[in-house]
């Protein structure tokens, strides 16, 4: 079955209107929903995700009653959790390589690890990945 990693600013624009869905992120949640692909995230994602909310929260753009459905709504979705132990040393030596904060290169990790496709919202991200990947020089 084919694995999808998402990161946690495309999980963001599923529910915050910050920018464009990334491409075939809505198609790939549609497949999970029916069982036909899996999604994966690295553990940090959900606490990135709740902070990323909690910080608009502060800001003022959204509510904190919206905050909380949107954090229900996110452990709703059909993704699978994938904790960090067997990923770390690769992502370490992923945010060296390519210029990544350690938290971004968990996402990167997860996906060469399980030759998986990365959704993405952040372009340095998708750059690294589709360098490690072989398909566009970084």
């Amino acid at each position: 079955m084919k694995i999808v990693i998402v990161d946690t600013s495309a999980l963001i624009r599923l529910y915050v209107p910050d920018g464009p869905i990334p491409d075939g992120l809505e198609e790939c949640l549609a497949a999970a929903w029916r069982g036909e692909m899996i999604l994966m995230i690295p553990e940090l994602a959900l606490a990135e995700c709740v902070q990323v909310l909690w910080k608009k929260e502060q800001a003022g753009y959204l509510k904190s009653s919206e905050v909380d459905e949107i954090v229900a709504a996110l452990l709703e979705v059909p993704i699978e959790v994938v904790g960090h132990h067997g990923i770390l040393i690769d992502a370490l030596s992923l945010a060296r390589r390519y210029g990544l904060t350690v938290y971004d290169s968990l996402f990167l990790s997860l996906a060469i690890k399980r030759k998986a496709q990365l959704i993405t919202a952040d372009q340095r991200l998708k750059n690294a990945f589709e360098h490690s990947q072989g398909t566009a020089p970084l």
